[in-house]
């Protein structure tokens, strides 16, 4: 599938292994969003005329794939486009302290900082709200277990933050049985899905929100979604404004019914009406998708030289980090960018984990997409194995 992203074709010498951060762009976005731009552009749901009658059509189909594309009923009343998973698990947590005076917040520490920070803020300015922090088990997932334990003696207001996928550890976490153990505590759900969504199947019956960005499955960038139960549109907008409302006058304003209501203001126009044909592209591929993720997963791990470098986890999805026994990981990325080989290195995005995991280090991350060829996880590796014996000269 690699012909299908022009990056490869205008960058043939680049090995791009920095997907979990921001994918590579499916050609048919680049040709949507070009045409917007240049042919179609104009404001939606307001406008009146035949152009923005168009936006509108691109508007409601993208939610209705998106419904097909994993399983949501009545999208109209379950999907929010927002700027990116960052704003979309932020609104979370402010709506649920609109809801709830406070309680405990359950939160993984594998957790994105864009999961953890907004939690974190609510029970800074809120003494009413506490933090538990939910612990690994030897796998490196959840350790869902004590959580159950403790959720036992915990008779007040609850939310479970978990990311269905660490950043770090590309570990995916049991989300039917969190979801379970969240039904029987009755307990408010928040789920950062950045890293799974378009790399497993996910039933997202049940739980209260999930968030992701477009930008890391193959889409465009500054759009998000934030998938609500229906129980939440009882709710007034966290964000109120131009378009959330039915009608306004001096007293006071009667809202949208739908998810429109959280959708104030004007909506990255540009980048939803590139999703149709990208999700199309999704539920055709799906099943790729899912066994090329599985084995470069494998693969990865595979090569890691187990003398030089410690591997993080041992991988089910996207990426793996890896840490290096000798040589400052910063050395390593420039080295590798020198041959134009693209890695992240660093916290990551996680901190509180990865000083768990390091001792107050970085990691070095390689991640991978659909387009990624074997011979690119080995030429990361070939290269590292180079660093490293210079490295080793040089302490010699």
């Amino acid at each position: 599938m690699r012909e299908l992203f022009p990056f490869f074709k205008q960058n043939p010498d680049i090995v791009y292994l920095d997907s979990a951060a921001t994918s590579q762009t499916l050609y048919t976005v680049i040709e949507d969003l070009n045409d917007f731009m240049m042919n179609r552009k104009s404001n939606a749901h307001r406008s009146g005329h035949s152009m923005g009658s168009w936006v509108d059509s691109k508007y409601f189909h993208a939610k209705e794939l998106i419904g097909q594309w994993l399983n949501i009923k009545q999208p109209s009343d379950r999907i929010i486009f927002n700027s990116g998973a960052t704003q979309g698990l932020m609104d979370a947590v402010m709506m649920c302290a609109k809801q709830y005076a406070g309680g405990n917040i359950y939160v993984g520490v594998d957790s994105h900082h864009s999961l953890l920070l907004p939690l974190q803020k609510l029970a800074r300015e809120n003494p009413w709200w506490s933090i538990n922090y939910i612990g690994l088990d030897t796998s490196g997932k959840l350790n869902l277990s004590d959580l159950e334990q403790r959720l036992l003696k915990d008779e007040g207001a609850k939310i479970i933050a978990v990311t269905a996928v660490s950043n770090v550890l590309g570990i995916v976490n049991d989300l039917i049985r969190i979801k379970d153990i969240a039904h029987k505590n009755k307990a408010t759900t928040i789920i950062d899905a950045s890293q799974i969504i378009g790399k497993r199947s996910l039933d997202l019956e049940g739980f209260d929100f999930v968030a992701w960005s477009w930008h890391k499955i193959y889409g465009p960038m500054g759009l998000g979604c934030l998938v609500i139960d229906p129980v939440w549109l009882e709710f007034d907008p966290v964000r109120p404004g131009g378009g959330s409302v039915i009608s306004v006058n001096l007293a006071g304003a009667s809202w949208q019914t739908t998810t429109s209501k959280f959708e104030s203001g004007t909506q990255n126009l540009a980048a939803i009406v590139c999703l149709p044909r990208l999700i199309t592209w999704l539920i055709k591929h799906k099943e790729d998708l899912e066994s090329h993720d599985r084995a470069m997963a494998n693969l990865a791990y595979s090569h890691v030289p187990q003398t030089c470098f410690i591997a993080a986890s041992q991988p089910d999805s996207g990426l793996l980090s890896i840490f290096p026994a000798m040589g400052a990981t910063e050395d390593y990325v420039m080295m590798l960018d020198a041959k134009k080989i693209m890695v992240r290195g660093g916290k990551l995005c996680a901190q509180p984990l990865i000083d768990q995991i390091t001792g107050d280090k970085s990691l070095i991350r390689l991640s991978w997409g659909v387009y990624t060829m074997p011979r690119e996880i080995e030429a990361f590796f070939d290269r590292i194995l180079e660093i490293h014996g210079r490295f080793q000269k040089f302490v010699q």
